[in-house]
């Protein structure tokens, strides 16, 4: 599934249990200590380090792990196991998958969905669904790899750009982009035919209370999908109550972070009312998106 970011030869299939990523003309990408895989040559950079820094990161991987986000993840493995055919040649991919969160959670909820449909049957099988993802910021890739490693998974991580996914044509089944920016075309390239696509977006009252105490006129964020094309539309709202260090995180982690300055922030972080969560699911399948 994986192919050489500088000249697009495929990768051997069984790369990923090298040490040393190589292609046919002999582009070769060393697997770091920590398991990823740095396929985001400098002459592609736009800048030395791009993507979020390391205090981005673990502000968004205490706050994720603290489980907020679990009801997003729960809806979105519901709508796999309804909808989707995995099965062992099967591949979930995150791409910008940050720091691994969604990835590690969505691999947990669909094994135990499995493992629950295999009690209920009497069948001992598996199915042994590859999870990978890819992120351009290699401060994400690594603290991915890292809690991949801790926790023994077997997810496979990559630092590349979403707009030059290191993946072969019709290669992955399952495709998410949670918050994270993607090519609608590098979508619809490495889709299977029977592929889907989750695209996560903030809804119209996604952190609302953030945006009051942060802009003078509040206007609800109105989303809509790619080209009218989304097979389903899904929400998933609720609220949370984190304490304060939470909220700092969590403030860290969103484009309004830009507009805050110290006493806005302050305001952000002291208020102690619920926030409210508020997301939007848009579900396309590659075979109605080509007929489309």
């Amino acid at each position: 599934m994986w192919q050489c970011p500088i000249c697009q030869s495929p990768f051997n299939p069984l790369v990923e249990h090298t040490a040393s990523w190589q292609c046919a003309e002999q582009h070769r990408f060393d697997v770091a200590k920590q398991g990823y895989v740095n396929l985001l040559p400098v002459q592609f950079k736009n800048s030395l380090d791009p993507g979020d820094n390391k205090a981005m990161v673990q502000s968004r991987e205490a706050f994720l792990n603290a489980g907020f986000y679990a009801p997003l993840v729960q809806a979105i493995a519901s709508d796999i196991q309804s909808h989707a055919a995995l099965d062992s040649n099967s591949v979930v991919f995150d791409a910008g998958c940050g720091e691994g969160y969604y990835l590690r959670a969505l691999q947990a909820l669909l094994t135990q969905f499995d493992s629950d449909c295999h009690q209920a049957s009497n069948d001992a099988g598996d199915i042994d669904i590859r999870f990978c993802g890819n992120d351009i910021a290699k401060n994400a890739v690594l603290r991915a790899a890292r809690q991949n490693q801790v926790l023994q998974g077997n997810q496979t991580h990559v630092v590349a750009s979403s707009f030059a996914l290191p993946l072969q044509d019709e290669s992955i089944d399952v495709l998410l982009q949670i918050f994270a920016p993607v090519s609608q075309a590098e979508v619809f390239r490495v889709l299977k035919p029977s592929g889907t696509w989750y695209q996560v977006v903030p809804n119209d009252n996604h952190l609302i209370e953030f945006k009051r105490h942060l802009y003078q006129s509040v206007n609800a964020h109105q989303p809509s999908p790619e080209d009218g094309l989304a097979v389903r539309e899904l929400t998933v709202s609720y609220t949370i109550s984190p304490n304060q260090i939470q909220r700092e995180q969590l403030l860290s982690m969103t484009p309004y972070a830009h507009a805050a300055n110290a006493e806005k922030r302050q305001r952000c972080i002291q208020d102690d009312s619920p926030l409210s969560i508020d997301f939007k699911i848009y579900v396309y399948q590659q075979s109605q998106m080509k007929e489309a």
